[in-house]
């Protein structure tokens, strides 16, 4: 009997990490998972889902990189998934920071923090989970940009350009290795419906700025974690192989 795929998510408690986990888990998959929360160790581990949890819950998506932007950092997690299962199959790569403002006032340490979490959280996360994939000739892997890499706006000159640089290195790194059994592809995420965003915008509890906010979206809402998940589940779970190399923006059709 062949044996469950293993997925590896990083920064797992927040964002879209607990329901793609779910989702991950009862299409079969044992967990590698990066600072989850304990609810959520606990809720997968008592629908009998194999779990390993790597680190402690951090400060949330866009709020602490978790080690994550170092070669260390992501050689340990990868080394935890075959210390633990021998193999792995699926790599969600959970990345990023939004700073906002405009490109006259940034900080030079605002640009470190956003090439940091932009940039070398893309590059040392692909760096660890590839070879070991390569090798095996099977796998699958997400990485988690945004869609404004693919439509600059003012305000966001640092941030827009960091995500676009990241999703041009894992569109490459995709048709690099489009022959070796491994699908490498970005998704792009812009009005989503998360606290991360919604406190960015100035939206979390302005029901004003959150129409302001949802009418900028040519859907004229903002997207659901859930929704997101299903999305991130089918590039990672074995169902489609066929796409790799892609950059897929998740915004309403507010970026193509």
């Amino acid at each position: 009997m062949p044996e469950s795929p293993v997925a590896l998510i990083t920064l797992s408690g927040d964002y879209v990490g607990p329901p793609l986990a779910r989702l991950l888990a009862r299409s079969g998959h044992r967990l590698v998972l990066h600072q989850p929360t304990e609810q959520l160790v606990e809720e997968l581990t008592g629908e009998g889902a194999e779990v390993v949890a790597v680190g402690g819950a951090g400060e949330g998506f866009m709020a602490d990189t978790g080690g994550l932007d170092t070669a260390a950092g992501n050689e340990a997690l990868v080394q935890v998934a075959f210390d633990r299962f021998g193999r792995l199959d699926a790599v969600c790569l959970v990345t990023g920071r939004i700073v906002i403002g405009p490109f006259l006032t940034a900080t030079d340490d605002e640009w470190e923090l956003v090439k940091r979490a932009n940039l070398d959280m893309v590059y040392h996360g692909l760096r660890a989970v590839m070879p070991p994939m390569v090798a095996d000739g099977r796998g699958q892997v997400v990485v988690f940009t945004s869609a404004t890499g693919a439509r600059p706006e003012p305000m966001v000159s640092l941030y827009s350009s960091t995500r676009a640089g990241a999703n041009a290195l894992v569109r490459a790194v995709g048709l690099e290795h489009a022959a070796s059994g491994v699908t490498v592809n970005a998704i792009g995420t812009n009005y989503m419906d998360f606290p991360g965003f919604l406190q960015a915008t100035g939206a979390a509890d302005n029901p004003e700025r959150r129409a302001r906010v949802e009418s900028q979206v040519p859907m004229r809402r903002l997207g659901s974690l859930d929704e997101l998940a299903e999305f991130t589940a089918v590039l990672l779970d074995g169902r489609s192989r066929f796409q790799t190399g892609q950059f897929f923006s998740f915004s309403g059709g507010w970026s193509t």
